[in-house]
């Protein structure tokens, strides 16, 4: 069983968002440089990265713009999907409010359009912190 760390839950949650009408469906979790621990009262510790999570997806080599936008719009809903998910998965306090992204197309050496969300996940549960460590 694997260690129940942020970027495995995000893992899992990816693994059962459905990528419909996408060529190259990929989520790829940065991994953080920044965020917070959360200590509880009741010996806990629950970690809460600042996460980039992108979704990205093949372009054709001589793109239009309307096509371009519409590869987007489609990933921007998978992202929606995404954030319904980690809602409902229960590893995560519930994402609300304002999560801001951004598109970037022709990246990484290749045709590439990629919707990139910028946001923090608090872990519901977290861990008991051994103080004895």
């Amino acid at each position: 069983m694997e260690k129940p760390t942020v970027e495995n839950k995000v893992k899992e949650i990816a693994e059962v968002t459905p990528p419909d009408g996408l060529t190259l469906p990929a989520c790829l979790y940065v991994q953080p440089v920044a965020g917070f621990l959360n200590f509880t009262s009741q010996g806990f510790v629950r970690d809460a990265p600042s996460c980039l999570i992108s979704f990205a997806d093949a372009m054709p080599l001589d793109y239009k713009g309307a096509e371009a936008q519409e590869i987007a719009e489609r990933l921007k809903g998978l992202a929606v999907r995404f954030i319904v998910a980690v809602n409902e998965s229960g590893f995560f306090v519930p994402v609300a409010g304002q999560i801001n992204y951004r598109v970037a197309f022709d990246k990484m050496d290749a045709n590439l359009c990629i919707v990139t969300l910028s946001l923090t996940l608090q872990e519901q549960a977290g861990v008991c912190f051994d103080y004895g460590l």
